[in-house]
């Protein structure tokens, strides 16, 4: 891959690119490593919230029953967190209720 090159046959200017070329491909490698390291951060702590997920039983903040896995619904504040969870069909319900009282009030 690279060439044995007696050094007396290299002129200054060669050198110099060389020397530069190199610098911005150990830049470049530098770059990939940090956004490797990130990639595998982001991958480790979603592996984790997705265990502590499956790990808690859900709880319908209407009924206050037990929800199966893939029945829920899912409400988020403004910054994503989880707030509330609903049976699909106590959503359902609610939904029309403020559909009844919008029509009725406005």
């Amino acid at each position: 891959m690279f060439k044995k090159i007696a050094v007396e046959q290299v002129s200054q200017d060669e050198q110099v690119k060389a020397k530069e070329k190199i610098d911005s491909m150990m830049h470049k490698l530098q770059t990939l490593k940090n956004k490797s390291l990130e990639l595998r951060q982001k991958c480790e702590n979603l592996k984790n919230t997705l265990s502590e997920d499956e790990g808690k039983v859900l709880t319908c903040s209407k009924c206050g029953g037990a929800i199966e896995p893939g029945q829920e619904v899912v409400i988020k504040d403004s910054t994503g967190t989880k707030t509330r969870y609903y049976h699909k069909e106590c959503f359902q319900d609610l939904i029309r209720a403020l559909s009844t009282f919008l029509f009725l009030n406005g």
